[in-house]
């Protein structure tokens, strides 16, 4: 008995990278033009290259948990997707915010004491 293993398609909305479905090819059912978070339309290719989006790694045999985070780069040609610059500006905005989040919450533990 020989175990084989492939990655799924996903498919994300253009403007956010929102995950629509990281199993395109085995369920149908879960595809959508439109992403239901923001209206973007939603692509499950490279636009430089036109290879799938990778998404859910399967395995023979094996039932896995969640599937993998919307990629910034193609896995194939190296190019980022339309959601790259979008992502990294939150992530930066995230790691500016969080030790005044911190500051701001410790500040009103004192007062509530």
């Amino acid at each position: 008995m020989s175990m084989t293993s492939y990655y799924d398609t996903m498919q994300a909305c253009k403007k956010w990278g929102h995950k629509i479905t990281d199993c395109y090819d085995s369920y149908p059912e879960n595809r959508q033009a439109y992403c239901e978070k923001c209206g973007s339309q939603t692509i499950f290719k490279c636009q430089s290259c036109n290879e799938n989006i990778r998404g859910y790694y399967h395995v023979d045999g094996i039932i896995g948990g969640g599937g993998p985070d919307v990629p910034l780069y193609c896995h194939k040609c190296g190019k980022g997707y339309p959601w790259k610059n979008k992502v990294k500006f939150l992530n930066f905005l995230t790691l500016l915010i969080s030790p005044l989040k911190y500051l701001f919450d410790s500040i009103i533990g004192l007062f509530k004491k």
